[in-house]
């Protein structure tokens, strides 16, 4: 059917297009030349690029020429972003990683959408549609009513913007589907998922972080996983954890948020095997960042977004892939829980380890560091990371996730995994993260005194949350093979 939209060859096409976006980046630099603002060029070139995806389906016979496109654009952008090449796109938000983040969300769009069946291209063309229209109009209205607005992540003013644009274009797309209440259900959730997507995300990303809200609601709910009366029960929920969070003064506003949605995920897309150990995993690291609070170590500052994500992203993640279809269950599972054993573990480590009656020893240094140093150990510590994994991992055998056989087995490897995560973690934090020197007093601090402060050790894109990342990613990986050596 789709054969009857085509005029040229799939080649051909993606020779047109190259050369159509090719173009457009041209008019934005001509424009801005001109004197047109460098925020409007951007929201011109970001219409006229989403829109060309949007209608890729009609353009091209198989989605193979678009993974290519999206591939080459992505490499393009970095570099461009990177050289401060085309001030029509790059100028207005010079740290925006937009431009990287809208071809790089192509990909799994295409995955798990037109590459599966033409039944989901109208999800993947919605997604779109939304980021094309939907996304202008919030940044447009945000800096109207609030011209501080470019230096803010989103306003009030913007997401309800976002919220009404979004629901008429769901309303477009998803009508006449015959859904009734189960289709205003799903396009309510899907309307909030990317509205709040889009008010969370920093720096450009919600260009991806809304194309993939709308698939991990619409995709689960067209293949019957989830019914549009449990997306309305788990947003209720999600919203309820967020606001405790944030009102015990766990999360901070973004951090809350985030939050939310992850709830949100695990209640309409994992169920109670997936819930449990997110439950334990959050609720012990509040309670004992409380406790460290407490004790006058000021651990109890509120824990923001970019934590949320160091920490948890890599277990979100593997729930949307499993829930997309792109991994089995049993790998996700082992993915979900080895990262949140590998997070607790190191949590647990951190807040009960400073309250061991000896330094811990510093890696790097080798010899005696003050307590809370990045890359020491102790024993203590240790073992409390022992029970961080342990509650993760023992949660998830309690609640019967998706293995198979020998759980004794499973849980000896996943227990590994923490542990191995929490590893990664401490040689991370010793000899990758970043160190600078105060000039005052010459001691060594993690966060880098000035905007052109140079570390004297380790790498300047690495810090804490970056190091957690590489925990979690480690906690996963082995958990992953692990479990598959089990079978």
């Amino acid at each position: 059917m789709l054969d009857n939209w085509i005029i040229v060859g799939d080649g051909a096409a993606a020779l047109a297009a190259l050369l159509g976006i090719a173009g457009l980046v041209g008019i934005g630099e001509g424009l801005r030349q001109k004197g047109v603002s460098a925020a409007t060029t951007r929201r011109l070139v970001h219409v006229g690029v989403a829109l060309f995806v949007t209608a890729t389906p009609l353009l091209f016979r198989h989605p193979l020429p678009v993974y290519g496109l999206a591939m080459l654009f992505t490499v393009v952008n970095a570099t461009a972003r990177a050289r401060h090449w085309w001030a029509g796109i790059h100028a207005a938000r010079p740290q925006s990683w937009g431009t990287v983040a809208l071809p790089l969300s192509v990909v799994p769009a295409l995955a798990v959408t037109w590459s599966v069946s033409p039944e989901r291209i109208p999800i993947f063309q919605t997604a779109y549609l939304m980021l094309a229209l939907a996304d202008p109009v919030a940044s447009w209205v945000g800096e109207r009513r609030h011209p501080e607005a470019r230096a803010r992540a989103s306003t009030w003013a913007g997401s309800l913007a976002f919220a009404a644009v979004a629901g008429a274009v769901a309303a477009l797309m998803m009508g006449g589907r015959g859904w009734g209440w189960e289709g205003l259900g799903v396009g309510a959730a899907v309307v909030l998922v990317a509205t709040l997507a889009e008010a969370v995300s920093r720096h450009g990303w919600d260009n991806l972080s809304i194309i993939l809200a709308v698939l991990l609601v619409w995709v689960p709910f067209q293949e019957q996983v989830v019914s549009g009366g449990g997306l309305v029960v788990s947003g209720v929920l999600g919203g309820v954890f967020a606001g405790g969070a944030y009102w015990a003064q766990a999360l901070d506003g973004p951090g809350a948020a985030t939050g939310g949605l992850f709830a949100m995920s695990l209640v309409a897309l994992g169920g109670g095997p997936w819930v449990g150990p997110g439950l334990v995993f959050f609720g012990g690291a509040s309670l004992l960042s409380g406790h460290g609070a407490r004790g006058g170590k000021g651990l109890g500052d509120r824990r923001t977004q970019v934590q949320v994500l160091a920490n948890g992203g890599i277990a979100w993640g593997a729930l949307g892939a499993v829930a997309l279809g792109l991994m089995a269950p049993q790998q996700g599972y082992a993915v979900f829980v080895g990262a949140l054993a590998a997070a607790a573990a190191d949590t647990w480590a951190t807040e009960l380890g400073r309250f061991a009656t000896r330094r811990p020893w510093g890696l790097w240094e080798r010899a005696r560091v003050p307590t809370g140093t990045s890359g020491a150990v102790s024993g203590r510590g240790t073992l409390a990371a022992l029970g961080g994994a342990g509650s993760v991992v023992g949660t998830a055998l309690w609640l019967q996730g998706p293995f198979g056989g020998a759980p004794l087995a499973i849980g000896a490897v996943l227990l590994g995994a923490g542990m191995a995560g929490m590893a990664a973690d401490s040689l991370a934090g010793a000899f990758l993260q970043a160190r600078y020197r105060l000039p005052a007093s010459g001691a060594l601090v993690e966060t880098a005194p000035s905007a052109r402060a140079t570390p004297v050790r380790g790498w300047a894109q690495i810090d804490n949350h970056a190091v957690n990342l590489i925990g979690t990613g480690t906690g996963a990986a082995v958990a992953l093979l692990g479990t598959a050596g089990i079978g």
